[in-house]
């Protein structure tokens, strides 16, 4: 039961509900102080949330998403909710295979990390020795570095510096750069590329685990927050006013403020602070950012398609005709699947800025081909009944070198910045956005209270 409101209990905002919102509220609200929180849809998730497809007649995920087992924020904040990892993931070992498996990557190992993921290097299908020995080598140095590189690197420089071959660079470093960080090879920064492959590789036995979400994004977690938390839907807040308590938005009073919007958003509220001309390299920082798309092609079979595993890698050789990077083959892990609902699988177009402006049929046309050509001749691809396509246009800050990322204190007393373009040392992913709500949280109940 939470605790019953009481005069002294401080209160905080929270402006935005995507997974860093919702986790600086859960932390606030577990910290014993009332949290109200603002959003302008009327879904929580932000930009990993569910949406009602018109065109499958049923809910679906604005984008199909995958964690690992290194999320340990984000799975001990399910935890503290109470809820069952089986229940809402699929969790299975490492397993990256194209759809006829002329190549897999397979991890099974009982050796202990890093150990287990080169001897699944050793042991990979598709990779001549030559390949094997410069990928090894290469994970290797990054080790012995500390995971550590020069900032201004991208990740293209690093695999001509690593002399990785073109096979090795189109079959297994771009398909990983690109779904993890959403940038191209050419542009992606090397660190936090680094980061990412330290705690997949290098992390703990269970950390390259796949987490496939069983339920929509929306009932992974946001929808079972405390009861004592309140929200307002379709708010969208442009100001704050300061008062001698704190701020105040919509006439209400607020100790302390949480900004969980995009950096562009909180640069545009925080312009109408007093004082923020004078913060100007901090505004810029704000501003620097530029965004990337993904696109989440759903389609709807007339039968199962009886694929041994969960997920594949898709060959993109020729990038005009094979669109699709990722399948996922959804009813091998929806807790929702039954009779009464068609198979599902998803395609995931990351980095998909190419694919904005074309015809949507095309692109449905394009994909179909492309998994029709790589299929296993024994289990070709069933007719497809339904489709729809969902693009994020700013899914994720493109991961550049160079790039200022914020802290999550402001020079504004009180108010405090989260999301996963703040410096939390990772690229735009879930982890990020959870680490960072958690620690503005941390920071903001630990000045009101000190």
């Amino acid at each position: 039961m939470p605790p019953l409101d009481t005069p002294d209990q401080k209160s905080v905002a929270v402006i935005g509900a995507g997974w860093a919102g919702l986790a600086a509220a859960h932390t606030l609200q577990q910290k014993n102080l009332r949290v109200h929180v603002f959003e302008q849809s009327h879904t929580l998730g932000g930009r990993a949330r569910k949406v009602h497809s018109r065109k499958l007649g049923r809910t679906i995920d604005n984008g199909q998403h995958l964690l690992i087992g290194a999320y340990s924020d984000t799975l001990r904040l399910m935890q503290e909710l109470g809820l069952d990892e089986q229940e809402n993931f699929l969790r299975q070992p490492l397993d990256i295979s194209t759809l006829n498996q002329d190549f897999r990557l397979h991890l099974k190992s009982t050796l202990p990390a890093p150990f287990d993921f080169l001897q699944a290097l050793l042991w990979a299908k598709g990779l001549a020795f030559t390949d094997k020995f410069k990928l090894i080598r290469a994970l290797l140095t990054l080790k012995r570095q500390k995971w550590r590189v020069p900032q201004a690197q991208t990740v293209g420089n690093w695999l001509k510096q690593e002399k990785q071959t073109p096979f090795l660079y189109q079959a297994f470093w771009e398909p990983l750069c690109i779904a993890t960080l959403n940038t191209h090879v050419n542009k992606a920064c090397m660190q936090l590329f680094a980061r990412v492959l330290q705690h997949s590789t290098d992390a703990g036995k269970q950390a390259s685990n796949f987490l496939i979400p069983r339920v929509n994004l929306s009932a992974l977690w946001a929808e079972k927050l405390s009861k004592a938390i309140r929200f307002t839907y379709g708010k969208s807040i442009q100001s704050l006013s300061i008062t001698p308590k704190g701020y105040q938005i919509d006439s209400l009073d607020f100790d302390a403020v949480i900004l969980a919007t995009p950096a562009e958003q909180c640069a545009k509220i925080l312009a109408t602070l007093p004082n923020s001309e004078n913060q100007a390299g901090f505004m810029q920082a704000l501003r620097q950012f530029s965004f990337n798309p993904i696109m989440t092609i759903t389609l709807e079979l007339e039968k199962n398609w009886q694929l041994p595993l969960p997920l594949y890698l898709l060959k993109t050789e020729h990038p005009q005709q094979d669109p699709g990077q990722w399948l996922f083959i959804r009813s091998r892990f929806m807790a929702d699947t039954g009779k009464s609902v068609r198979p599902e699988i998803a395609i995931v177009i990351s980095q998909a800025s190419e694919w904005l402006e074309k015809d949507k049929p095309e692109i449905i046309r394009l994909v179909i081909g492309q998994l029709a050509r790589q299929a296993p001749e024994n289990l070709p691809l069933p007719a497809v009944t339904a489709w729809d396509i969902i693009t994020e246009k700013r899914a994720t800050f493109s991961a550049e070198p160079g790039l200022h990322r914020l802290p999550n204190a402001t020079a504004w007393p009180g108010l405090y910045l989260a999301g996963d373009w703040t410096d939390t040392g990772f690229p735009g992913v879930l982890e990020g956005a959870v680490k960072s709500g958690q620690l503005a949280a941390r920071l903001l109940a630990q000045n009101l209270t000190s």
